[in-house]
């Protein structure tokens, strides 16, 4: 729809139409979440699911393709999802963060493009579903994710299940972070280790 309307109108008018179309869509989607401090703002397209069970601190800024999911339910199973995100998060486009469990980020967190949060998997680690198509299993969470403040991550990046990055870290571009990372720290690759860190009571 956004394409056929930018054939008719100027490129500026084509904007403005855009950043007002955004607009509503924001305010539209911070009255359904759980709790919002002022607009979260969003925009076309995104995939909101369970806005209910999440928590927007204020400043909050996504690019388009988000996806943010709060699963309560999924086949013939129940989930009680959290999603909580605090203040001055920018998250940019094609992001995914989807929960079961549960997904914090704290205040001033900077997220790059591409980046996908998932606190769980299709199906039993030990393999006991193996024969039962992945789509049907049940989802499964070894634990939460939490983000502390002031973090970047990178372009590309995977962050699973059961996993704490530290305050004022860095997760590199392409990494994948399977195990908890501490505060002051960079940590590249895949899996993600990290490869400098500093500590400030030395």
């Amino acid at each position: 729809m956004l394409k056929f309307l930018s054939f008719f109108f100027s490129y500026n008018l084509f904007l403005k139409f855009i950043y007002l179309f955004n607009s509503l869509l924001s305010i539209s989607l911070s009255k359904k979440l759980k709790e919002v401090n002022g607009i979260a703002r969003f925009q076309f397209p995104v995939k909101a699911i369970g806005l209910d069970k999440i928590i927007i601190g204020k400043n909050f800024d996504s690019g388009k393709n988000l996806r943010i999911q709060a699963i309560s339910r999924y086949q013939k199973y129940s989930y009680e999802p959290e999603i909580i995100i605090g203040e001055n998060v920018t998250i940019n486009p094609n992001c995914q963060l989807v929960a079961i469990n549960k997904i914090v980020i704290g205040n001033n967190v900077l997220i790059a493009s591409n980046v996908f949060i998932s606190d769980h998997s299709h199906g039993w680690v030990d393999f006991r579903d193996i024969n039962t198509s992945p789509s049907l299993r049940k989802l499964d969470s070894k634990g939460p994710i939490i983000i502390e403040d002031n973090v970047w991550i990178g372009q590309n990046v995977t962050i699973l299940a059961n996993v704490k990055i530290g305050k004022n870290s860095i997760v590199g571009a392409n990494s994948v972070v399977t195990k908890s990372i501490p505060d002051f720290s960079i940590a590249v690759g895949t899996p993600a280790r990290v490869i400098r860190s500093v500590n400030f009571q030395d």
